[in-house]
Order: C-alpha cells, then sequence, then structure tokens
C-alpha cells in the first residue's frame, strides 16, 4: 500500500517526526512549503482566522496515494494556513482513509485534528486515527512511544 505523510514543519520539530514515522511505517515524505514565508505576527493571525496561505507545487493528486497522513504544527489552535491551503488542494481521495499528527507547544491539538477532519471528510476521505506530540518531548526526544503507537495503527490499515 502507498502510504503518503503531508508535511509542514516551520522550526523542524514537526519534520523530526514524520521521518521516525516514515521510516516505521515505510510512507514516503511531501513536504508542503510556504510560497511565501510570512512575519510571525501574520502568521498566528491567517491560522486563528482560518486563512490559506500559498504553497509551492507539490503531490495533490492522490491517485496514487493509498493512505494519507497529515501532519502540522498548531498555530492560533489551528493547523498552519499552508496545510489548510494543502487539504483545499487534495484530489482524488474518495473513501481513502487518513491519520494526521499534531505537534504542539502548549495545547490546540483537538481543534487542529477537528479541522482536518472536517477538510478531508467534506472530500469523501475516512479518518482513522491521530497522535499529539508536544515540542518540549520532540526536543527531548522522548517522543518515541507516541509514534510508536501510532505507527502501529497505521500498519493495521496498510
Amino acid at each position: 500500500m502507498n502510504t503518503m505523510i503531508a508535511y509542514y514543519s516551520h522550526s523542524g520539530h514537526t519534520e523530526k517526526v514524520v521521518k521516525d514515522l516514515a521510516s516505521k511505517t515505510g510512507a514516503r515524505l511531501e513536504r508542503i512549503e510556504p510560497a511565501h514565508e510570512p512575519q510571525k505576527p501574520g502568521k498566528a493571525l491567517s491560522s486563528l482566522l482560518t486563512v490559506q496561505a500559498d504553497i509551492k507545487e507539490c503531490k495533490t493528486d492522490l491517485s496514487d496515494v493509498d493512505f494519507l497522513i497529515v501532519a502540522t504544527p498548531v498555530w492560533a489552535d489551528g493547523p498552519s494556513p499552508y496545510v489548510e491551503k494543502y487539504l483545499s488542494m487534495v484530489t482524488n481521495c474518495r473513501g481513502k482513509p487518513f491519520s494526521a499528527v499534531i505537534e504542539t507547544k502548549v495545547g490546540g491539538g483537538e481543534r487542529t485534528l477537528s479541522r482536518i477532519r472536517k477538510a478531508l471528510e467534506k472530500k469523501g476521505m475516512k479518518y482513522v486515527s491521530s497522535a499529539f506530540t508536544f515540542e518540549k518531548d520532540v526536543e527531548a526526544g522522548r517522543y518515541d512511544a507516541v509514534i510508536d503507537r501510532f505507527a502501529a495503527t497505521i500498519k493495521k490499515v496498510v
């Protein structure tokens, strides 16, 4: 089964987590990159207002993807605006399973997951599972158990 992790990582925490997840699941990585990087106040405001921000070209046609994992840091209690844009661009995904990895500093994970679920379920995708990691645990290398459990749920599907 072809599994893809589409992710945005601003400070490297989310990227570190998804690289470990990819090595445990055999998933390929697809980095979501901003077309233009706004200043920090603009980032929080964009996310708070559920604004989508332009992204560089990346794989949004999921014709050859069997399982999608979306990974994002929490910005202002939601996904980054780059992930919001990515979710709006996903095509050929009806009936396919998806999961999410949410990386947070202090919270906001449930609302972030809710917004991801809403966007992808509206496109006919089927939610499977999620994992939440905290910035301090990623920095200290104390997130392996979370990713191991999450990888096990993915392997049951793929």
